[in-house]
Formats: structure tokens, sequence, C-alpha cells
């Protein structure tokens, strides 16, 4: 019993956390209220925030491919499509997204790519992404900081704090080039700090992850140095499944027939809100993620609307893609006449 209570942890949670929510709304009399806006969105609209989604999935499978395909690996659109499905979905239920880079990188290594280049394939990735949502983060929220100061009055810090968990990473992984044993000796003193605040319960095995990691994260940075034009096109697409991703609250926003703000002072809170949850350590950053968008979007959305748009918002951007990467795990893995390829094994 606790074993399964421990497998299934992460989605035990989210529905824990999802079930409040709605217990909340329904003891504050405005279920009703929501339903009600929901009702009344403009379909188009709807439509246009689906068509987000399917591009920000399109866009990751692409970026797979190509950086595959540029070290000598070509595989199917169906290969990659199971892979980025299978990282959508473990990344979901699993703490701060831990999950879904190790899956991608089985899903692909039992379809022919070396766990080596599948891992320096996912990390770059990885840190193309970061990248790009930070520096897009960055521009829009320096360009509208008194306007976002105001917005967000005392979360500020929280957006600071997510800068410096994601940013601190990227600065820890480029200082993998020129000072590769500072970094070592960082990794190895925290997790001895770690075993002896009792975090850390095997010193060891964590050690030899940390290592193997960031191995991983070395390899995959220098061979996107050795090619720059090939880091602008992963950079590119990063940038282009970020907006794609955050464009879903310019579509809801439309959806409810409002106007009055911009759709790139949406797209800047929406950025800036992801930055903020990001570091939280919880599957989906649940709970974090859903307050959030009131304290940003209040104001934005009125208030008979802004229940039924976190709602929405939460849908299209978390179980939207956790139900959309389980069905293309599924599809993927399906095996046809033929067809040599082989689900993934089940993870322990």
């Amino acid at each position: 019993m606790k074993k399964a209570i421990r497998k299934y942890a992460g989605v035990i949670y989210i529905a824990l956390m999802s079930a409040a929510v709605l217990i909340v709304l329904s003891c504050t009399d405005e279920l009703g209220q929501v339903w009600t806006a929901m009702g009344s969105l403009d379909g188009r609209w709807v439509f246009a925030a689906l068509g987000c989604i399917a591009a920000y999935l399109f866009l990751r499978m692409a970026a797979l491919r190509h950086y595959l395909a540029r070290h000598g690996v070509r595989i199917s659109w169906r290969t990659a499509m199971g892979a980025t499905g299978v990282g959508q979905f473990y990344s979901a239920i699993t703490p701060s997204a831990s999950g879904g880079q190790p899956m991608q990188v089985l899903w692909l290594r039992r379809r022919g790519v070396p766990a080596s280049l599948g891992t320096a394939c996912v990390s770059a990735k990885f840190l193309g992404f970061q990248t790009a949502f930070l520096i897009l983060g960055g521009v829009l929220g320096l360009t509208n900081w008194a306007a976002v100061s105001e917005q967000i009055y005392g979360l500020r810090w929280l957006v600071v704090a997510g800068y410096a968990v994601n940013g601190g990473l990227i600065v820890l992984v480029m200082l993998t080039l020129p000072r590769a044993g500072i970094v070592r000796w960082l990794g190895g003193w925290l997790v001895r700090l770690g075993a002896k605040l009792h975090l850390v319960k095997r010193p060891r095995q964590a050690l030899e992850r940390f290592e193997a990691s960031f191995a991983d994260y070395r390899t995959a940075l220098l061979s996107l140095l050795k090619t720059p034009s090939d880091a602008l096109v992963m950079f590119g697409l990063s940038l282009a499944q970020v907006v794609a991703y955050m464009g879903v609250t310019v579509c809801l926003y439309h959806a409810f027939g409002l106007s009055g703000a911009s759709d790139l002072w949406i797209l800047t809170l929406q950025t800036l809100l992801f930055i903020a949850a990001a570091f939280v350590p919880l599957p989906g950053a649940a709970g974090a993620q859903e307050s959030g968008f009131v304290v940003f979007f209040r104001g934005v959305f009125p208030e008979g609307n802004l229940a039924a748009a976190m709602l929405c918002w939460r849908f299209f951007t978390y179980y939207l893609l956790m139900i959309a990467g389980l069905a293309m795990t599924a599809l993927a893995g399906k095996r046809k006449n033929g067809d040599s390829e082989m689900p993934p094994d089940s993870p322990e």
C-alpha cells in the first residue's frame, strides 16, 4: 500500500489540489458564476488556445528531431511524438518536472538512440527553453517594471526568487566549461550539507546522480557551442515554444470577450508568473500556479471572470497537456504490423 502511494504520489497530490480548488469555489458561491462565464466563451478563441497548445507540442517534437538529425540520428515523427508525450506526462506528475527528462531518454534509447546522445539532446532542449523564457521574461518585465510592480504588489520577491533559481541554473551550467572543478566541488558540498541536515538520505547515490547530470549538461552545451547555427535554431524553436505556451492566456482573455489590456501586457504577466512559480518543488507547481494567477491577473480579468479564467487557463496549460502527453505516448507506443518499435519500460 505504501509503495503504491509513493508511486502515484504526484497524481494523488494533483487530484487533491484540484478537489480543494473546486471545494473553495463551492463554499464561496462562485462555482455557479464560473460555469456561467465558461458558457459564454467565444469558440473561435478557444480553438485558437487549442492551436497554441498544438503548436507548442509540435515545436517540441521539431526541436527533438532537429538536434538528433544534426548529430547523425534521424527519428520518425512518431518516435518524436512519443518522446515528447512521455516527457510531458511525467513532467506534469513529478515534483519540479524531474521525471520528464529521464523518461524521454528511456523512450529514445529503446528506439535506437544512444543514451548519451538522448541525454545530451534532452539537456540541450531544456537549456534552450530555460534561456528563452528567462530572456523573454526579462525583456518584457524590465520594460514594464513599474506597472508589473504595481500589479503583483507583494509578490515581486517571487519573481526575483524565480530568476535567482532558474537563472542560477543557467549560470551553473555555463560554469561547467571553464570552471568544471568548482562546479563539482559545489555539487559535492551541497550533497554533504543535505546529508548533515538529513535532507539527503543516500549521499553517495545523490552525488553519483549529480556527477551524471553534470556530465550530460556539459556535453550538451559543448555540442551547441561547436555549432553556433544549431544553437540559434534551438533557441529560436525554444522561444517559439514559450510564446505559443504563454499565448494561451491571451486567447482566453479574448475568449471571455474582454478588452482593455494589451496582448503584450498579458504575455508579460504570464511569463513572469511562469518564472515565479517554476521553482516550487511540487507536481505542476500545483497551488502556487493557481494562487499566482489570481494575484497576477486581478484587474486584468474582472472579478466575475477571474476564477473561471484561472480554471480554463489551468486546464489548457496543465491538465490538457498532461492528457495529450499520455495520449501521444499511447499512440506512438502502439505496435502496428511490421513495426519494430517497442513501448518503453514502465517506471518502477
